[in-house]
């Protein structure tokens, strides 16, 4: 977590854990109330000949499935504080498919200090096994300042 304001830098970065995209994580997170009637429901999420209808070559990833991947690591940059004042802008990119491999990164662009609090403003994305970006965009926290 970040507390130091001696340990905080322009250009330094962060990264959560490579994450797995599994089918079976896919279905339950999109596939709506397991108990339903002919569970999972049939979207772009969870049903191929549903996914090539509206165009798509295979399933896609729901983007908030891997936002939640970023979502992780700054909330352990600046503790669950951050759920009530950090922000976040960003955009979807690229789709993503089951059995890809993602990992959020972040680094900071810019630092300020206002009123004992440090302001860290960050550029943010998740990207694919292949360096993709999936995902891009800005994010910011505040944290205490200690010396």
């Amino acid at each position: 977590m970040l507390t130091k304001t001696s340990a905080i830098t322009v250009g330094q970065e962060f990264s959560g854990k490579v994450k797995n995209v599994s089918l079976e994580r896919m279905l339950a997170f999109s596939g709506g109330q397991l108990t339903i009637p002919n569970w999972p429901r049939k979207n772009h999420h969870t049903d191929l000949p549903f996914a090539k209808n509206i165009g798509l070559e295979t399933l896609c990833v729901s983007a908030t499935q891997y936002m939640g991947h970023l979502i992780s690591v700054l909330i352990k940059l600046f503790g669950d504080e951050w759920l009530n004042t950090g922000k976040i802008d960003v955009k979807f990119t690229k789709v993503v498919s089951p059995a890809q491999r993602l990992q959020a990164k972040a680094v900071i662009r810019a630092v300020s200090n206002e009123s004992g609090t440090a302001k860290v403003e960050l550029d943010v994305w998740v990207e694919n096994q292949d360096g993709e970006k999936v995902l891009s965009g800005t994010a910011a926290g505040q944290c205490p300042v200690r010396s």
